[in-house]
């Protein structure tokens, strides 16, 4: 990367490591981290140090907020310019609207975006390093935090009750991890491994499959047709689905039926968007009536629920459910 690892010889590690715990919170070796404007790093230099948290990020939406065929599209190849100041921010610390840099904006919502504050680099927990770094900042383990650019969202999430038990933003789309936050020498030393956060930044990570809940009620099959209700319940997502202020937000729910090979026979759809005011809404029941024509050959009914982009090219499963035919 950017420069070469600082190495001690093992004799030297553990004098290091006692000299450097009275140290006060940063011994600057690295000022240029904190530099701004034409100046400013990459978030590769942040990770040289921090690796696992860059790696993360390298492949998050975060880092292709800018760069993503989908946001080009939908500016006009960058024409909507309004849009940029959270897709490729300066900083998030103001109390103003977040302004767009002009440096380094392929890296979208870079590492400096959301810890340089201050000509300082902060984060939640308190830490020693090789540049300026401010103490502990509990902004970090809030939802305001992200609610800089996620407005709505965050506007939703206030009026949940999820809000009042402390449940963050960041509780469901960064994970909790136990790791070192540095993987390089001799710095790696000075930490012992401690909770930390996955800089995913995705609704692709949730391993809670049972937020979003789908289930098959009143289904009948007389008289050469099947029909019933898909109830569709949003448990535990403490914000629309889909959710977000501007952009191509499409949830697709999809009822099919199946012939008893799993071959689809029919199927019926109903698209989910903000804008329509169709978005599931947090501990909203949805029901979907379907009726379908089938003959003996029918073997189950299934719904799925996906996440789409705006060419169909892009299919998160969410939830599904499956209605096995007894007929």
């Amino acid at each position: 990367m950017f420069y070469k690892s600082v190495k001690f010889p093992k004799v030297y590690t553990s004098t290091f490591f006692v000299i450097w715990c009275f140290l006060p919170v940063s011994c600057v070796i690295y000022p240029e981290l904190v530099e701004k404007g034409v100046n400013s790093p990459k978030s590769e230099r942040c990770g040289d140090c921090h690796r696992d948290i860059y790696y993360e990020w390298k492949e998050s939406p975060h880092a292709r907020s800018f760069t993503s065929t989908a946001f080009k599209e939908e500016t006009n190849e960058y024409q909507f310019t309004f849009c940029l100041g959270c897709h490729v921010p300066e900083t998030i610390f103001t109390d103003n609207k977040v302004e767009s840099r002009k440096i380094n904006v392929t890296e979208g919502v870079n590492c400096n975006s959301c810890h340089l504050n201050d000509c300082k680099l902060s984060g939640p927990t308190s830490a020693y390093g090789p540049h300026p770094i401010s103490e502990k900042d509990p902004f970090y383990k809030t939802s305001e935090l992200c609610g800089k650019c996620h407005i709505s969202t965050f506007k939703v999430w206030q009026e949940s009750d999820v809000a009042g038990y402390k449940k963050t933003c960041q509780d469901c789309h960064m994970p909790a991890v136990q790791r070192k936050l540095i993987q390089d020498d001799p710095w790696q030393k000075i930490y012992p491994k401690r909770e930390g956060k996955q800089h995913v930044f995705s609704y692709q990570n949730l391993k809670d499959k049972t937020l979003l809940v789908m289930s098959f009620v009143k289904v009948t099959h007389s008289e050469g047709k099947i029909e019933g209700i898909l109830e569709v319940e949003n448990i535990g997502v403490p914000h629309s689905v889909p959710t977000g202020d501007y952009g191509y937000r499409e949830v697709i729910v999809t009822i099919e039926m199946q012939d008893k090979t799993g071959c689809v026979i029919n199927s019926q759809k109903k698209s989910l968007f903000v804008e329509m005011n169709t978005a599931l809404k947090y501990k909203e029941k949805m029901t979907i009536p379907f009726c379908f024509y089938g003959n003996e050959d029918v073997g189950a009914v299934k719904a799925n629920m996906i996440r789409t982009s705006l060419y169909k090219d892009t299919n998160v499963l969410l939830a599904e459910t499956i209605y096995k035919s007894s007929w």
